[in-house]
């Protein structure tokens, strides 16, 4: 019995899936933009790259950095609007994210954090700070590894030292586990889109007139480019040898529950790194930027000195 409703279950999944219309998540009143800043591309080495840049005159440029499988604006909706006259910022969507070029070749933080430089070079900035949450802490890591003079100050949001997939990414049973991963976005594209909102919802860190954007940006997200390489599993990252020789002066915000980033695994960095002070939000869990924006910009606008 248990069997043949688990049948009757994955084929009708499968089949609202493949062939049924999705749906709109409207909540019945008048739809907006969270942060009507319009984006440009600039090219890299043939690729495409998404950027937008808000300009108040006199203020060091803060390049926002994303943070896995979301977009610029997707990861910082509920910050940016906070900020966008008091300090110039820029955002950019790293490769096979959001409005940027894909590529089915492997992808690294390395390389992603060699494009944000690039982009820099493009725009002509030799002074910015850098925000980075997740993934894009990682990728803000690396840029102040490689060019520490331009850097004036660092936000780490759930800062990581190294990626613990990377040493398991030859194990057979590793590789199964990211090969079941790659199955399900495949047969159920919207599940993890869908899981995203739902928690955006639940958390009250959506407002209700940003709910048909806020769908259809997580819905757009490249998730066949990001699992062709297995995503964030076999990307090599490993800070460990290097992070006591950073000294560009960084805040580290850390979520007290969250469970993708331990506690444990941010405190790795801010116990290598030489200028880095820490807080913990002891009820945050991963998503900071979307639950606690509010928290995030007071320490932001105080550790920047805007």
């Amino acid at each position: 019995m248990i069997k043949t409703i688990a049948k009757v279950f994955a084929f009708t999944s499968i089949f609202k899936n493949l062939v049924l219309t999705q749906k709109s998540k409207t909540e019945g009143i008048t739809q907006l933009h969270p942060i009507k800043i319009p984006g440009r591309t600039v090219f890299v080495r043939e690729k495409e790259y998404f950027i937008r840049e808000n300009i108040v005159e006199g203020t060091i440029p803060i390049v926002f950095l994303h943070s896995w499988g979301t977009d610029s604006l997707g990861s910082w909706f509920n910050v940016l609007p906070k900020i966008k006259n008091i300090s110039s910022f820029i955002t950019i969507d790293f490769k096979n994210h959001g409005r940027s070029d894909a590529s089915w070749e492997r992808w690294s933080v390395d390389e992603n954090a060699d494009i944000v430089i690039s982009i820099l070079d493009e725009l002509n900035v030799s002074e910015c700070h850098f925000v980075g949450w997740s993934m894009g802490s990682a990728v803000a890591l690396t840029i102040s590894k490689k060019i520490p003079e331009r850097i004036n100050k660092m936000i780490l949001v759930t800062p990581f030292s190294w990626i613990e997939g990377e040493r398991y990414k030859d194990n057979f049973l590793f590789k199964l586990l990211v090969g079941g991963v790659r199955i399900r976005e495949r047969l159920f594209p919207n599940k993890n889109p869908q899981s995203k909102y739902s928690f955006l919802k639940k958390s009250s860190a959506l407002k209700n007139e940003f709910t048909d954007w806020a769908w259809n940006n997580l819905h757009r997200s490249k998730d066949d480019f990001i699992y062709g390489d297995g995503g964030r599993h076999v990307v090599a990252f490993d800070s460990r040898d290097w992070l006591g020789d950073i000294e560009t002066e960084t805040l580290a915000l850390i979520g007290g529950k969250d469970s993708l980033v331990p506690q444990k695994a941010s405190q790795e960095v801010t116990t290598k790194m030489q200028n880095i002070t820490s807080i913990t939000f002891t009820n945050a869990l991963h998503g900071i930027p979307w639950t606690h924006d509010e928290e995030l910009v007071e320490e932001l606008t105080k550790f920047l000195n805007l």
